[in-house]
């Protein structure tokens, strides 16, 4: 009886409680808003509770209705881009018939931004320098794409690698693939965990689903963790519950419209959005996209192989054994002495009189300038109640393109995806999310050239060189121009059967492994590979809490994060442990931040600090302190101090690739000791090649002991002062502000070399030493690996990554206007400054500073949205100063370059469409943005635009 009357008053409560629940707050409001100007309904515009998730939009007619659970008083926000936000206090349960009149926004610097204190506030207001992107700048870009336009923001810098692979970058230390500079979708990191670089906009949002971009050059370790010392960037897509309906563009031009470079050309872009919400519970949404272009390609053909890359004519000069072209591949220096050894000294005496390039090939013989890119997504939104909103997301993304590293790497099929949990309220948050990477039929077009040449040109070439000197008593130069002529007529040319066969043998082949090959009737026996295999996998768990209704005095942010890195690449790009097993990393962090207001929210002071943990490194701590003093309200004076760093990428420390000039290998202590850099003398080949040149004497050279030495974590002190305020009645927006930062045991890399057995060329176990007794310390071992005259042995080079001894210093500034002038016309231009203190210190210590960034850059803009009725148009101009560029597959002076970007649009209300007409680099003058990468031109475009909420 006990427990049977125990389960009618269980029952009995729970009916009690369901009836309660079900009348609580039970308000509904509904109404009408319009255009106050034009009397018109407006479509779209965003209405939510206040402090809640719940929330909807209006209709075709302006109209909404909204019911919800919670009780009167509450206070409704209305909200749509290009329009005041309004807020109405609801005192009743049933309020209906409400007429809300919105106006066009007329005052600049009224956006809200999230990303700079992890909290709503003004931009004016935010403690750092932040920049945005909101609907109305990314329709109205003249860019081809909405990331492209991210350029025209004050100090940022882009690399582009190939028309769909951009790097973004702030504040100097510029790299394609940048990992100091941290990119988020909705949260997610968008790096490729094993490739180590955010994949720019290959995977993710179109410009039919962003709703905003929020940059923050700079550190911003101390709320974000680690890796953001150079700045962070937010792409925050749209809510399906918020914009609801069907969008899609088809965008169609041309490039390459002086055939200089390539035959005139098609650019197709197409995408598409769905969004549909049901009884403002459950929403979800469909995105895709698809593009299509012939890529520029990369011409420069001068010859690098003397160091820096200085002006003058492309291509071999007559006598110049030893070129080697920026972008002509397999053009490798090459002693015949590894091979022939003693036998070939007596008539080849000399390191100069031996050495020689094989003759290479353009960029178009390995690199398919045929680019795509596919992106799908999706997400389910579902509003548990009131307080509560469930998403789970999924972008997946495809195609094909070219990235520069330490070789041109063909991302052939390459396929990444990002898959996302989370539950989100008003004040906390959280999320699990996995991205996982697959490199398809991905392969590095200089290696493959080089093996090309390694198995057919240099037999020939050594072959010609031999008879003509000792057969024929030919002179030095007169041999090697006999072996050149003859290495030139075997050489297999693209599109002949041995090429391709080569090649396509080659590119299947993993890096690191060997094979015969047989092309027709002839064996080429232990041939190298090319295509590297990476299926590498992240998964992140995170969460954060605001305190706001806990807590009255202060407002505190807290929240934590664990992470872990699943390497797999078979042995082609990562080391495999002792055991023949992949490596795992596990890393975590949490943060704290606190903000206070003071002489009536004109002084606000923030404190944030955060400390995180990999498990091969030592735990960092990452403050930030900053205060931000408003003026008559519209002028807010700003300063910060922030510390962060950045862990040395899963490549920095397991990375073992040989790119055929030399072998990559991580600094973890597992390859230290594999490739025996402590037990068999390592030689900075800086030192060696200044030698070898007549500019140091042989007593100078030293054991590189640098590689011994603990591999830390880089680090930056930042601090910077900034002012952002309106002028003129708010027409005038102005922001500006000053950094000096200060970086400790900062990552570079050195290049080393080695004596080591011809025995093995591709070990996955270490080299060999060289065997018979062979010294590589004593003065005779070092005048065998000056002259490259090693009995039974070889130079081996490496790269590995050192920390810098000291302090690294930089320091920049950036002023930006922005003016509201009459009948909608709107002004503006910025103009950055960068400026690297320690250059001398860094090359002192035989680094290249690789700072790559000009030390001025500006882009001015001139815009109306409506300059008569339904046409508007954007122009926009950028221009960088020259400046050189330092990197692992070169170094070389980037010319300066301006480039004009325009469009014209025409709005079609009745269709609900947008037309605009456009151009990229309108006056199609040839530029690049950095060291190796394509000769860009220009980009002519016609862009449709559906959007069923079109006002």
């Amino acid at each position: 009886m006990g427990k049977i009357f125990t389960l009618k008053r269980l029952t009995l409560l729970m009916l009690v409680m369901a009836v309660c629940f079900t009348s609580y707050g039970q308000t509904t409001i509904s109404g009408t808003i319009i255009e106050a100007s034009s009397g018109e309904p407006l479509v779209g515009v965003n209405i939510v509770v206040k402090g809640k998730v719940i929330g909807t939009i209006t209709d075709f007619d302006g109209n909404f209705e909204l019911s919800t659970k919670e009780a009167p008083p509450l206070t409704l926000v209305f909200s749509i881009i290009g329009f005041a936000a309004q807020e109405l206090d609801i005192t009743q349960s049933n309020v209906q018939g409400l007429s809300i009149s919105m106006e066009e926004q007329a005052f600049l610097g009224q956006e809200v931004v999230i990303s700079a204190s992890r909290v709503q506030e003004s931009i004016l207001e935010s403690p750092v320098t932040i920049e945005k992107l909101d609907i109305l700048a990314i329709q109205e870009t003249a860019a081809p794409s909405f990331y492209e336009a991210l350029g025209n923001l004050k100090g940022v810098d882009f690399s582009t690698q190939s028309l769909t692979f951009k790097s973004i970058n702030t504040r100097g230390f510029g790299a394609n693939g940048n990992t100091r500079f941290v990119q988020l979708i909705d949260g997610i990191d968008n790096q490729a965990p094993g490739l180590n670089f955010p994949v720019g906009n290959i995977v993710g949002i179109n410009d039919l689903d962003l709703e905003s971009a929020e940059l923050i050059p700079g550190a911003a370790s101390a709320l974000y963790g680690p890796n953001a010392i150079q700045g962070i960037l937010l792409l925050n897509s749209k809510s399906p519950f918020e914009y609801q309906g069907l969008s899609a563009y088809s965008k169609t031009g041309l490039n390459h419209v002086d055939e200089e470079d390539d035959d005139l050309a098609f650019y197709q872009d197409y995408g598409i959005r769905y969004a549909k919400a049901f009884n403002n519970k459950f929403a979800f949404k469909v995105t895709a996209s698809y593009l299509q272009a012939e890529d520029f390609r990369g011409v420069d053909e001068r010859d690098q192989f003397g160091g820096v890359v200085e002006a003058g004519e492309d291509g071999r000069s007559p006598g110049n054994r030893t070129f080697d072209g920026v972008n002509v591949y397999g053009d490798f220096a090459f002693d015949p002495n590894i091979v022939l050894g003693e036998t070939f000294n007596s008539f080849f005496p000399n390191l100069e009189d031996r050495l020689f390039s094989p003759t290479g090939y353009s960029e178009s013989s390995f690199v398919d300038n045929t680019t795509e890119s596919i992106k799908l997504g999706g997400a389910l939104h579902y509003r548990l109640n009131d307080n509560l909103e469930a998403i789970g997301q999924f972008n997946w993304g495809s195609g094909s393109t070219v990235y520069t590293a330490n070789d041109r790497f063909v991302l052939d099929g390459f396929r990444i995806y990002t898959a996302k949990l989370e539950l989100r309220n008003p004040n906390w948050y959280v999320r699990a999310y996995t991205t996982q990477e697959a490199s398809g039929d991905s392969y590095a077009a200089n290696t493959l050239a080089s093996i090309i040449n390694q198995n057919v040109y240099i037999p020939n070439y050594i072959g010609g060189l031999l008879d003509a000197r000792v057969n024929q008593g030919q002179s030095i130069d007169a041999s090697h121009a006999f072996a050149r002529a003859f290495a030139d007529s075997q050489q297999p040319q693209p599109g002949s059967p041995v090429f391709d066969g080569l090649f396509n043998a080659i590119r299947d082949i993993p890096i690191g492994d060997v094979r015969d090959v047989t092309i027709g009737e002839q064996t080429f026996e232990d041939v190298g590979g090319a295509r590297f295999q990476d299926e590498t996998g992240l998964w992140h768990a995170e969460g954060s809490y605001n305190f706001q209704e806990l807590v009255d005095e202060v407002d505190i942010v807290a929240g934590a994060n664990f992470r872990r890195y699943n390497l797999v690449s078979d042995g082609t790009l990562f080391a495999l442990d002792n055991s023949g097993e992949e490596i795992d990393i596990n890393e975590w962090g949490a943060y704290v931040q606190f903000s206070k207001s003071f002489l009536e929210d004109r002084l606000k002071l923030q404190a944030s600090g955060r400390y995180d943990k990999n498990e091969n490194f030592d735990g960092q701590f990452s403050p930030r302190g900053s205060a931000v003093f408003t003026i008559a309200g519209n002028h807010n004076i700003r300063g910060s101090f922030q510390r962060g760093f950045r862990i040395p990428t899963t490549q920095d420390q397991f990375i073992d690739l040989d790119v055929t000039t030399r072998r990559l290998i991580g600094s973890n202590r597992l390859l230290v000791d594999r490739f025996g850099l402590e037990t068999n003398a390592v030689y900075n080949t800086a030192d060696l090649n200044a030698i070898r040149a007549g500019l140091a004497p042989a007593e100078s050279l030293e054991v590189e002991t640098r590689v011994s030495d603990e591999f830390e974590t880089e680090k930056i002190n930042t601090f910077e002062i900034g002012y952002k305020g309106l002028l003129f009645d708010g027409k005038l927006l102005v922001d500006a502000y000053y950094y000096y930062s200060i970086y400790q045991d900062f990552i570079a890399e050195i290049d080393l070399s080695q004596a080591v057995s011809t025995a093995d060329l591709q070990p996955r176990d270490g080299f060999d030493p060289v065997g018979g007794g062979f010294n590589p310390t004593s003065a005779e071992g070092q005048a065998a690996i000056i002259a490259q005259d090693i009995e039974g042995g070889r130079v081996q080079r490496f790269g590995f990554d050192i920390n810098a001894d000291g302090n690294v210093e930089s320091q920049g500034w950036a002023l930006g206007l922005e003016y509201s002038l009459p009948r909608g016309f709107r002004a503006s231009g910025n103009v950055s400054f960068n400026e690297l203190i320690s250059q001398s210190d860094l090359t002192a210590q035989g680094f290249n500073a690789q700072f790559n960034t000009p030390r001025y850059r500006y882009n001015l803009g001139f815009s109306n949205r409506e300059v008569i009725e339904n046409i508007g148009f954007n122009v926009t101009w950028r221009w960088q100063q020259a400046f050189l560029w330092e990197s692992a597959i070169g170094t070389g002076v980037i010319p300066e370059f301006g480039t004009l970007d325009a469009q014209i649009s025409y709005k079609m209300p009745s269709l609900k469409s947008t037309f605009k007409i456009g151009g990229s680099n309108l006056l199609n003058e040839r530029y690049t943005t950095s060291f190796a990468n394509p000769r860009l031109g220009a980009i002519y475009y016609l862009q449709i635009t559906f959007d069923q909420f079109l006002n």
